[in-house]
């Protein structure tokens, strides 16, 4: 059983096959190639114009009718063959370009996973770099309370260190 797509496609075919030669007229042209030596000797043979076809028929020998309707078949199925896979591969191409076609339509519209994965991806990378900054500025804000309480810490340091600068020279003031 055929199916409908098969159908369809060997009724295009046959519609778009282009006028060729009949079958008779490849028979003739075989049969003429086949037996060359009926034009030689045609040529070659003297005399009016019926002594000249049948001396080229004479010497023709056998006709061999049934070889030269063998070759006969080759080449008009060699012709059917060449023009059917001409034909199936210009369809096979049309149909390549119009399912590339869909496909790009129907990518502008379905979702595409490998832009969702990116987009994810930057998101966290986002996220990430949000953090980072946040403990920077943490980290920031540590070292500056900690350089904060050393300078505090180095000035009271400084003004111990001046008291007792102050309280030593009052003493050895006060000593002498």
């Amino acid at each position: 059983m055929i199916d409908k797509k098969t159908l369809k496609s060997i009724l295009d075919f046959t519609e778009e096959q282009n006028q060729a030669p009949s079958f008779i007229l490849i028979y003739i042209l075989t049969w003429c190639a086949w037996h060359n030596q009926l034009f030689s000797h045609f040529i070659s043979a003297e005399g009016d114009f019926l002594t000249r076809m049948s001396t080229a028929f004479s010497e023709m020998g056998e006709n061999q009718f049934i070889l030269v309707l063998f070759f006969t078949c080759i080449i008009f199925l060699g012709r059917l063959a060449f023009n059917y896979f001409s034909f199936r591969s210009r369809e096979l191409l049309n149909s390549a370009e119009d399912t590339f076609e869909n496909i790009r339509e129907d990518q502008k519209f379905a979702k595409n996973s490998d832009i969702a994965n990116l987009m994810d991806a930057l998101t966290k990378t986002k996220q990430q770099l949000v953090e980072a900054k946040e403990r920077e500025k943490d980290a920031i804000k540590d070292k500056n309370d900690t350089l904060k309480k050393l300078l505090s810490l180095q000035n009271e340091l400084d003004e111990a260190n001046a008291d007792i600068a102050v309280l030593t020279k009052s003493q050895q003031l006060s000593a002498k």
